[in-house]
Parts: structure tokens; sequence; C-alpha cells
């Protein structure tokens, strides 16, 4: 019996020692999100965009642990974040973001191959929809379209992988997480503001740059499973690797 109690015990304070850990690498990243000029790098034309780094930290919770400690861990996250960096608007813009963001993540998890391929139709019809607005784009716009195709590519690069290795589907997760955080927080934006033109004016360079920069966290996150995986660390659902889709 007191093995068993001990055991419990052990496993109720790494559960809690991992909440800690990733509740606090969410409040850095969140910082470095704010500290880093994304919006300048493209030249201005998407004003208060971000790089996203602190929704990394969900995509872990949803491998890692279950879904009322990911809800939480992305409470958490928001309102301490919203209170130490930004503004009551600010909480509401990335409630709604990780809301949707979570939602996705949890549900595309079962099959990311269908989620990378959603991703990369979502980015052509972004890339048409910009094209269409702007025409030839030059200088910024042209940044921003190069991006947009590159995460076009990267999903469809994905969802090829994904169906022959199934241990690469945490990036389509991570395609589909980002892209829904800034896909919630431009409804919301547009909801509040009264502002219905942000949905084909900003919402298709911030799906572009959800899933460029999706790709690239969902190709780090496989690597850290990998190496928690050799530590011992175990998804929390069973019969499913972290990384994996089984």
């Amino acid at each position: 019996m007191f093995t068993f109690r001990g055991k419990k015990l052990n496993s109720a304070t790494k559960r809690i020692t991992r909440f800690g850990l990733l509740a606090a690498l969410s409040l850095v990243l969140g910082y470095l999100d704010r500290a880093v000029p994304f919006s300048a790098l493209l030249g201005g034309v998407v004003p208060g965009i971000k790089l996203g780094l602190a929704n990394t930290v969900l995509l872990y919770a949803v491998y890692l642990m279950d879904w009322r400690s990911s809800v939480l861990l992305m409470l958490v996250k928001v309102l301490l974040s919203g209170f130490l960096f930004g503004s009551l608007s600010a909480i509401l813009y990335s409630l709604s973001g990780g809301i949707l963001s979570l939602f996705v993540m949890l549900w595309i998890r079962r099959n990311p191959a269908r989620g990378a391929l959603v991703i990369a139709v979502l980015a052509a019809l972004s890339e048409a929809a910009l094209l269409l607005r702007v025409g030839v784009p030059r200088g910024p716009m042209l940044l921003c379209a190069v991006v947009i195709a590159l995460a076009c590519a990267a999903g469809i690069a994905a969802w090829r992988v994904i169906r022959r290795r199934p241990d690469w589907g945490v990036v389509g997760t991570s395609l589909a997480g980002a892209v829904a955080h800034n896909i919630g927080q431009v409804l919301m934006a547009a909801a509040v503001l009264r502002t219905p033109g942000l949905l084909y004016t900003y919402l298709p360079v911030l799906i572009g740059v959800g899933a460029a920069v999706g790709a690239v966290t969902g190709l780090i996150a496989r690597r850290v499973f990998r190496v928690l995986r050799l530590t011992g660390i175990e998804s929390v659902h069973p019969g499913r690797r972290p990384g994996g889709d089984r």
C-alpha cells in the first residue's frame, strides 16, 4: 500500500512539475513574442503580428498532458501573459485564439495528415486572396506572398510525409494549431471592432505566417519529443507516443 501511494504521489508531483515548467516557459516565450519586431521584418504591412512562440507550449500540452490540464494551462498562459505584458483586449484576443487552437489540436492529433492538408488548402486560398487584392505584389507584399507560398508547400510536404511516417504527426498538429490561433484572434477582432474587412485583408497573411511558424515549431517539437522518449517521458494518451498519431 505504501508503495502504491508513493507511486501515486510521485506521479502527481511529476504532473505538477511539468505543468509549472510549461506555464513558466509560456510566459518567457510570451515576452519574446513581444520583444521580437516580427511585424517590422514584414515591412509593417501587417501591424501587431507576432511569431506566436508562446502558443507552441499548448502543442506540448496536447501530447504530454490530459485535456483538462491543457485547458488549464491555456487559461493560465493567456491570463498571466495578458496581465504582465498586455491589456484586457489582448487577453480577449489571446483567449479566443487559444480556445480555437487548443480545440483544433486536440481534435486533429488523431489524424494530423488531414490537418496538414487542410492548412495547405487554406494557405493556397490565402495566396489567391492576396493576389486578387493587390495584383502583382511588390515590396513587403511580395515577401508576404512568398511566406504564404512556403506555408502552402510546407502543408503539402507535411501531408505526404505524415501519411508514410506517423511519427511526424506532431508537425501536422502544429500547423493546424498555429493557423487556428490566428483565425480565432482575427474573428474576435473583426467582431469586437466591427471590421469584417479584416477577414480578407488581414487574415490571409496571418494564415500564411501561422502555417510557416507552425511548420518550424512542429519540426522542433518532433525533435524534443524524441529526446523525451529517450529520457522515459511518454505521452499521456494510451497507445500513442509523443510526436506520433498511433
